[in-house]
């Protein structure tokens, strides 16, 4: 299950993964649920990958059902659609970073409730691992839109997405929309997981690049 927010590329991912599954000669289904949201608003990407298409039936995931749950952002994994879908050994890797909602465009004062949506998280599943994924991309790629890309990656580096690296590579290139660097957040993502202390020092190297560069006019 991938839970984002709307504008972000929540449908990319389900997209990716779907054509990944495809080259691999695996079975796939990929449902998108945006309800009535629009830029800002909660998207659910329901993926659901077997040996073959035979194996799957309704595209949707039952209650309970989820293995895996990619939270691009943790609002919206903690809401009530996606914990739905989840149980105690679903796996989670989490963007703990904070993303601008809807509701937040039209309440500026609103706070985010971050802290409860990660608690509601840690209470339903026994693995969920947070990654500061907005921060990350917004400093090592110049783009938080990135982040999204870079979750997937840390989810894949753990072996939680059963696909090869290349069929997803293979996926981004053919997606044809900003590919070298969805392709580099994915790969982020993945040293990010072998290696999240040298990942941080990359990202603070660069923003002191961009500072200087900055400070100086150039």
């Amino acid at each position: 299950l991938v839970a984002g927010i709307g504008g972000t590329g929540v449908v990319t991912v389900g997209a990716l993964l779907g054509m990944a599954a495809h080259l691999d000669g695996r079975g796939v289904t990929v449902l998108d649920v945006t309800g009535l949201a629009q830029k800002g608003g909660s998207v659910l990407s329901h993926v659901r990958i077997a040996s073959t298409q035979d194996a799957l039936d309704a595209p949707r995931l039952a209650p309970g059902a989820a293995d895996l749950l990619l939270g691009c952002d943790a609002l919206v994994a903690a809401g009530p659609d996606a914990l739905g879908k989840l149980r105690r050994s679903t796996r989670v890797v989490l963007n703990s970073g904070a993303a601008i909602t809807g509701d937040v465009v039209r309440h500026p004062d609103h706070a985010l409730p971050m802290a409860p949506a990660v608690a509601t998280l840690e209470a339903s599943a026994d693995a969920v691992e947070r990654v500061d994924a907005t921060r990350l991309a917004a400093r090592l790629l110049g783009q938080p839109i990135a982040a999204n890309l870079f979750v997937l990656g840390v989810a894949w580096q753990r072996g939680l997405v059963p696909l090869t690296r290349e069929a997803l590579a293979r996926a981004i290139e053919l997606n044809g929309v900003a590919a070298a660097d969805n392709l580099l957040a994915f790969e982020w993502g993945r040293r990010w997981a072998v290696d999240p202390e040298g990942a941080a020092r990359a990202a603070r190297g660069r923003e002191r690049v961009s500072d200087s560069r900055r400070l100086s006019g150039s």
